[in-house]
């Protein structure tokens, strides 16, 4: 059998010994043969040693292996329970001669412990990524902040702190400061936007930012939130707020929409979670006005779009990029059916029965069929927006529409959006004339923004 294993290439041990611990791998294999001692001591071997025990034996085991690993060969540390990190980091040294290591990860260690930890780490040359996770009352995060902003090859981190002491405030970063290379920060802690500013002004270059605001003390208004957005990397290309304060003015996206063009040019992620207790009044603005400003060129070519979960007593709003519940289409060409193999019918019957398609935007209709072929395929859709040409008959297109949704059993689709170059306060009023007319719609609202006319339909 050893024989047989000798024959794998070593590219193939490299590819399975990733997704193993480093000292299991030390263990089965260090005292087979000669030609694995070799291969164990390469320095193309880089170690992922992982230490997350229960017991003092197996700790103990794990560590004499760990000894006999070559420093120079580790590539992570995955460090668990405080008691082993202490007894761990007691008698291993975090110094220059792990000069492979990249990547460290901290949970629940004592804040003595972690001080000490991160002043060796500033040695290491290719530390790129740390992760801490404490729950500890005395770490001071304005200590930790200013010892991590030191690491000279940082690019990402992230910080999970549910009870820390209340720090002293971190200054902001001087010109003569040594400022921070990191570009992927994750604070997933309470922080308030003076003390986030504080943070940003020692990373210039991150481009990828979440963080969970809240402040204990003051209520920061809209304006001062705008100061704040001012303030932050032009380079960021992927933003994440969580914000759980009562302030509507949060959710006027136009003025988003404005702020995002001023300050970040290259933003291509936007994630917004809105989530503040709220009373039933209140559901008109979310599930209303708010959708609506997001069904615009803007949003829609950015590919970002709004999620409204409803729940007893509370009200949450999501924006995120498109995932897979969202399709955007330029055109479509139908289908003849009668040319179709039984094979080809069967996958589009799967396709209709299986698929989640929640929200849909076909930017360029050619036929009114395209429309209701795409309400056959997503029976599950939502949000439909349908670019129109503006020599559409337009009245007739709504009644086609509607009828054929109303025709169906339990439709989901509760927003029709109709961009058209000439639309107009009159051409709206022609639309709501029409439905009353003809009694196309008992229970919905009708609005314009721009050149898309939405229809908001409460129930049939």
């Amino acid at each position: 059998m050893i024989n047989s294993i000798e024959n794998f290439t070593n590219e193939i041990f490299y590819d399975i010994f990733d997704y193993l611990d480093g000292c299991d791998i030390h263990r089965a294999f260090s005292n087979l043969n000669y030609h694995f001692y070799q291969f164990l001591n390469s320095s193309l071997l880089l170690y992922k040693i992982k230490f997350n025990f229960l017991s003092d034996d197996l700790f103990l085991n794990n560590y004499q292996h760990m000894k006999s690993i070559n420093p120079h060969q580790i590539f992570s540390l995955n460090l668990s329970f405080e008691l082993y990190i202490d007894k761990f980091l007691s008698s291993f040294s975090i110094d220059s001669s792990l000069d492979h290591l990249q990547s460290i990860y901290l949970l629940n260690i004592q804040p003595n412990t972690l001080l000490i930890l991160l002043k060796n780490c500033i040695h290491l040359p290719r530390l790129i990524s740390l992760n801490i996770m404490s729950v500890h009352q005395l770490i001071d995060l304005c200590q930790i902040y200013l010892l991590i902003f030191t690491f000279p090859k940082l690019i990402y981190l992230r910080i999970i702190s549910f009870r820390f002491k209340d720090p002293a405030v971190l200054p902001l970063a001087t010109d003569n400061q040594q400022l921070s290379i990191i570009e992927h920060l994750i604070i997933d802690h309470i922080v308030t936007f003076k003390e986030l500013a504080a943070i940003l002004s020692y990373t210039p270059k991150v481009y990828h930012l979440k963080f969970f605001h809240e402040d204990r003390y003051n209520r920061t208004n809209f304006d001062e939130f705008e100061i704040f957005l001012s303030k932050l990397p032009s380079t960021l290309k992927s933003f994440n707020l969580v914000y759980t304060e009562r302030e509507l003015q949060y959710l006027d996206f136009d003025v988003w929409e404005q702020l995002i063009l001023q300050n970040f040019p290259q933003l291509e992620k936007f994630y917004f979670e809105f989530g503040p207790y709220t009373y039933d009044e209140d559901e008109f603005i979310f599930d209303g006005c708010v959708c609506d400003q997001f069904i615009s060129s803007f949003w829609i070519n950015r590919q970002w779009f709004v999620e409204i979960v409803i729940e007893p007593e509370i009200i949450s709003l999501f924006m995120k990029p498109y995932s897979l519940d969202s399709l955007k289409l330029s055109s479509i060409t139908l289908p003849i059916t009668t040319l179709l193999s039984i094979e080809e019918l069967d996958w589009i019957n799967l396709a209709v029965e299986y698929n989640k398609i929640t929200k849909v935007y076909l930017e360029e209709m050619i036929e009114f069929d395209d429309v209701l072929f795409l309400i056959d395929l997503f029976p599950k859709v939502k949000y439909l927006q349908i670019g129109c040409t503006s020599d559409i008959d337009i009245n007739l297109f709504v009644q086609t529409i509607l009828m054929k949704i109303h025709n169906k059993v339990n439709s989901n689709l509760h927003l029709l959006a109709i961009s058209i170059p000439t639309a107009d306060d009159s051409m709206m009023e022609r639309i709501q004339n029409f439905i009353d007319l003809k009694g196309l719609l008992f229970n919905y609202t009708i609005r314009r923004t721009n050149d898309t006319i939405f229809i908001r339909m409460k129930s049939f």
